[in-house]
């Protein structure tokens, strides 16, 4: 029988790893749980994989150090703290994982109400805890970028309709068309040494 010839193609490169093993050793998460028989093993857990790891309890009312993930055990008798420290958070507070025990409508409410973006069981089990903080994670930073897109696009829009606003002013007094009007503004921007965003606030500020 004829020997088969090695395939020269190279073998598909398989997924690295590192970068996610790197993401989470000495992620700083917050165990907002009692230190109870399941606290102790999830931040057990935590630690084991490299987390850095400070533990809360009763919910406080807001976080006094910066975090990458909190995890929050959802508490119906510990509904009022949880509604005052999920009203603390902003947008760009570190990503929320909800951890429940059982499941009717007041506990589905808290949960929603505290915007987790995932939930874990209990009992706690260490088999998807990496899964569930790298996905926090990376929804964190995909949320981060999208508000910073935002915040991007809000900023231009605000200097177009400034810029547009100034133009109008410029045709209405000076009887300018509206590409004199343009150059005029960048015209002082350069001479003052500044942006036409500043020259049209000055032109609307300055309008009878």
């Amino acid at each position: 029988m004829t020997a088969k010839a090695p395939d020269p193609r190279p073998a598909p490169a398989l997924p690295a790893v590192g970068p996610l093993l790197h993401e989470l050793n000495g992620l700083r998460v917050a165990v907002l749980h009692p230190l109870d028989a399941e606290g102790r093993v999830l931040i057990s857990h935590l630690q084991r994989i490299g987390s850095v790891v400070t533990q809360r309890w009763p919910v406080p009312p807001r976080l006094d150090a910066d975090f990458d993930v909190v995890m929050l055990a959802i508490e119906l008798d510990q509904r009022q703290p949880t509604t005052a420290f999920v009203a603390s958070r902003s947008e760009l507070s570190p990503p929320l994982i909800a951890i429940v025990g059982y499941e009717n409508p007041s506990m589905l409410q808290l949960v929603l109400e505290s915007g987790a973006v995932s939930v874990i069981e209990r009992p706690l089990r260490p088999f998807g805890l990496l899964t569930q903080l790298l996905m926090a994670r990376t929804l964190w930073r995909q949320r981060a970028a999208a508000l910073a897109h935002i915040r991007k696009l809000e900023g231009r829009y605000a200097t177009v309709s400034k810029l547009t606003m100034a133009k109008t002013l410029l045709i209405a007094r000076e009887g300018l068309t509206e590409q004199e009007a343009h150059r005029k503004i960048q015209r002082l921007a350069m001479a003052g040494r500044t942006t036409v965003e500043e020259v049209a606030e000055t032109v609307i500020a300055t309008y009878p």
